[in-house]
């Protein structure tokens, strides 16, 4: 089935209405290079609003599990075009002015962009995406929210083709959470990033909200837990 749907949004055909899920933690068993995003999208204060987010800044960095290196990274504003008009309060979070989403490219292009960049990557690093116990990279995401929810549903309304290699994830939010509940016998634990940062002694660097700094911020976590062994063997 999720053979399938991967074909399918690689094709730009038209979308289940979920995407499928992030893998589990074994599927990292072999993984060399993790390539850590956080989308930034258009939002409101109000929950209730029915718009439906759309990405705003797209930035993925890739860490090097050996020594926990941030090697290379991509970064792009998109323009949004079901609603132009960022909120105030959408500025406010992310520090993303309509001005600079105004200059941008959309949504179709970025994708070709970074596309083109993850070719590269894969060719330099001479990587690969597959969902296997083999796999030499996979893309990390806190929560999976980003590309499960956000991009999946984005690409289906606007009927654009999603990089297959996206498909292959894992949810950082759920790892810690496993992790956090079996070292120390605790409910589901439901914090954000910042939040796992200080449990395990360290700092978020940069401004919340801020893709950038958010991919970096959870890279540094991943640093953290790969360095302690907690679920990864390479």
């Amino acid at each position: 089935m999720e053979n399938t749907i991967q074909k399918a949004a690689a094709c730009g055909a038209v979308y289940p209405f979920y995407g499928p899920k992030a893998q589990s933690p074994h599927c990292t068993n072999k993984v060399r290079w993790y390539f850590v995003l956080d989308f930034e999208s258009t939002c409101c204060k109000d929950q209730s609003d029915t718009m439906s987010p759309e990405i705003i800044e797209f930035p993925v960095v890739i860490m090097d599990s050996v020594d926990g290196r941030i090697v290379d990274s991509f970064r792009r504003f998109v323009r949004p075009t079901e609603n132009p008009i960022l909120s105030d309060f959408c500025t406010k979070l992310t520090g993303i002015h309509q001005e600079r989403v105004k200059k941008a490219d959309d949504l179709s292009v970025v994708l070709k962009e970074f596309d083109l960049w993850l070719k590269q990557k894969k060719e330099q690093l001479c990587c690969r995406f597959k969902p296997t116990d083999a796999a030499t990279a996979i893309f990390v995401t806190w929560t999976d929210w980003d590309i499960g929810t956000c991009l999946w549903n984005e690409c289906r309304r606007k009927k654009l083709p999603l990089p297959n290699d996206l498909l292959n994830r894992i949810d950082m939010k759920a790892i810690f959470q496993q992790w956090l509940g079996s070292s120390r016998a605790k409910q589901r634990w439901h914090g954000g990033l910042s939040d796992a940062l200080r449990l395990v002694g360290l700092t978020f660097e940069g401004r919340p909200h801020c893709g950038i700094d958010d991919a970096r911020n959870t890279a540094l976590l991943l640093r953290h837990l790969l360095l302690k062994n907690i679920f990864v063997n390479n």
